[in-house]
């Protein structure tokens, strides 16, 4: 125990260190691993992308517990959040906001009647009235996502945070140099 004790106190600059470090990623900012294609081509498998953790809420650290909540994100923004299905964290686009229609028809994306940019996959939906609270999210991918068409509108408490720029992306293990330090758009491809 005398052991321990010392090594601890040793190293107690160290440790500190490396406490405040998690602090800062599980409060402040933190990166996302891509880990599937439903945001291709905005964000690729490999993708490592910064998200400001205090874009929409300010949290108690490792926690989801939400000490102030101050913004909510818009259309058009990349977000992390905890899925409502099963509790992994997952990063998709803002395509409709609380008191807004969307639908998909004929291929298209509409938005309070007025066809968005880009296309809304195979999966005809809607119109869903996004209830106050909530956004309806969706992959860049439409074809090859999971999220609100599925699963409803997802609650603002679910928020992580905002996705900021890819800052260094792997294909396996060799580094992609051409998507390093690349901001997001701002919408749908």
């Amino acid at each position: 125990m005398q052991g321990l004790l010392k090594l601890l106190r040793d190293n107690r600059g160290f440790l500190l260190f490396l406490f405040g470090m998690f602090v800062f990623r599980s409060a402040v900012a933190d990166w996302y691993q891509i880990p599937s294609g439903s945001m291709e081509p905005t964000l690729q498998v490999g993708d490592r992308v910064l998200v400001d953790n205090r874009a929409f809420n300010l949290r108690v650290p490792f926690t989801d517990l939400h000490v102030l909540d101050y913004g909510v994100p818009q259309a058009g923004d990349v977000i992390t959040f905890k899925s409502p299905v099963d509790g992994q964290r997952l990063i998709k686009r803002v395509v409709a906001v609380a008191g807004q229609r969307v639908q998909a028809r004929e291929g298209r994306l509409f938005v309070d009647g007025h066809a968005v940019a880009g296309h809304a996959g195979h999966v005809a939906f809607g119109p869903v009235r996004v209830p106050a609270g909530h956004v309806f999210v969706m992959g860049d991918h439409r074809d090859n996502s999971f999220d609100s068409r599925y699963w409803g509108p997802l609650p603002i408490a679910n928020l992580y945070g905002r996705a900021l720029m890819v800052v260094t992306s792997l294909d396996g293990v060799v580094p992609r140099g051409d998507r390093w330090f690349l901001p997001l758009p701002e919408n749908a491809p």
